[in-house]
């Protein structure tokens, strides 16, 4: 394959990859726009409609990993159609679902084939792009769940109120078939060189690493993402409530919360840039980390402009995600991303699950959103030093150029 040819289908697979994850990105948003009809017309408490959210990512603690495995048995093609179509079914049978129960078994549906589709896009970005490059292509992967968050917060709403709230989750859910049937005859799969092992004709390639040790290397990047995320959902979580406590009409404190994946946005491209050409992407984790951390703090001690740190707290948090991303590729196997973002997605979906949580019960003991601030700061600044031990104790494995 020429060299202009391989730079061309690799931005195409960059393409293909962020269509499926911002499929993602709808199947999980659809729900909170909604909520408020979701209500009314099942007669279900709030605690109910918000426990939608959350199941959806607790098959992700079960598939990701396995998901990985899967993926690079078999390749990014074969495994991204069958969690397409699985993810479709799940939220086909939430938009026709006439009972709770019904509604809540689709979410966890759509759950399991949401949780591999974010293994399989960052395990065939990893494959295609060189270290040279992988930050850039990381950056702009990155986007795709924060533009896709702000469509879903800003449409399916209008869209349900006038007509109901079924019609965004039928759209989803028709997205999904649309990028299945997209892949089916377009996705380019893997580079020549990288066959899956059941597609080789000889036997399949020896590991030099053993499976522990790619558990282990990865180990660190994986607990930094959980606890950004952990950090980063709860802030998105109870951001709003808190803006709205402290005067803000509710749609001006939504947009306060919303930049936070604004600034990811906007500047997770540039970060990714900044790390091709700089290197040592734990430098950056470290920085943007603990500026989060410094900024939340912030949040409910001072009087301070409410759209500068709103936008300030944006710009910190792009420093992480595609510094983490392209960091996996560097420590470990090729031949092993899909376990490796198989374990980040894991944890993910952990930081998910306990970070809200442990930041709602802090609220309920104490009646106030400082200590719930608190925690979200220390989540990040516990990202902060394990990314600092990493780059104390770690060694990038040399890796070919695709």
């Amino acid at each position: 394959m020429g060299k202009r040819s391989r730079l061309e289908i690799r931005w195409k697979a960059l393409f293909y990859v962020y269509l499926s994850m911002l499929a993602y990105s709808f199947l999980f948003q659809v729900i909170p726009p909604v909520l408020g009809l979701l209500v009314s017309s099942l007669d279900i408490s709030h605690a109910q409609a918000g426990a939608l959210m959350s199941v959806f990512a607790l098959p992700g603690l079960l598939i990701s990993i396995p998901g990985g495995l899967l993926t690079d048995a078999h390749g990014p093609r074969k495994v991204s159609l069958a969690a397409l179509a699985v993810a479709a079914a799940g939220s086909l049978t939430v938009a026709l679902g006439g009972s709770y129960p019904l509604l809540i078994a689709g979410r966890i549906i759509t759950g399991f084939g949401a949780g591999v589709i974010a293994v399989v896009t960052s395990q065939t970005i990893s494959r295609w792009f060189a270290q040279k490059e992988l930050g850039s292509a990381m950056g702009i992967y990155n986007t795709a769940m924060p533009i896709g968050t702000i469509i879903a917060l800003n449409i399916f709403g209008r869209i349900a109120a006038v007509s109901n709230w079924r019609l965004p989750v039928i759209l989803t859910a028709g997205y999904a078939l649309f990028v299945l049937l997209l892949f089916y005859f377009k996705h380019p799969g893997l580079p020549a060189e990288e066959k899956p092992h059941d597609e080789q004709s000889a036997a399949p390639v020896v590991q030099k690493d053993s499976l522990a040790d790619t558990v282990s290397a990865v180990w660190p990047a994986a607990l930094i993402w959980m606890l950004f995320n952990a950090s980063a959902i709860s802030y998105l979580t109870f951001g709003s409530e808190y803006f709205i406590s402290a005067g803000y009409e509710p749609g001006y404190a939504g947009f306060l919360t919303s930049l936070f994946m604004i600034g990811s946005f906007i500047f997770s491209p540039l970060v990714g840039y900044l790390t091709d050409r700089v290197g040592r992407d734990e430098y950056f984790i470290i920085g943007g980390s603990i500026a989060l951390a410094l900024l939340l703090l912030l949040v409910p001690r001072f009087d301070l402009n409410p759209l500068l740190l709103g936008g300030a707290i944006g710009l910190g948090a792009a420093f992480v995600p595609a510094p983490v991303f392209s960091l996996v590729p560097k420590i470990i196997s090729p031949r092993q991303l899909g376990l490796g973002f198989g374990i980040m997605s894991t944890c993910l979906n952990v930081g998910i699950l306990v970070g809200p949580f442990l930041v709602g019960l802090s609220f309920d003991r104490t009646l106030n959103y400082l200590s719930g601030f608190n925690l979200m700061a220390l989540f990040s600044l516990a990202a902060a030093a394990i990314a600092l031990l990493f780059s104390l104790t770690y060694r990038r494995r040399p890796r070919e150029q695709p």
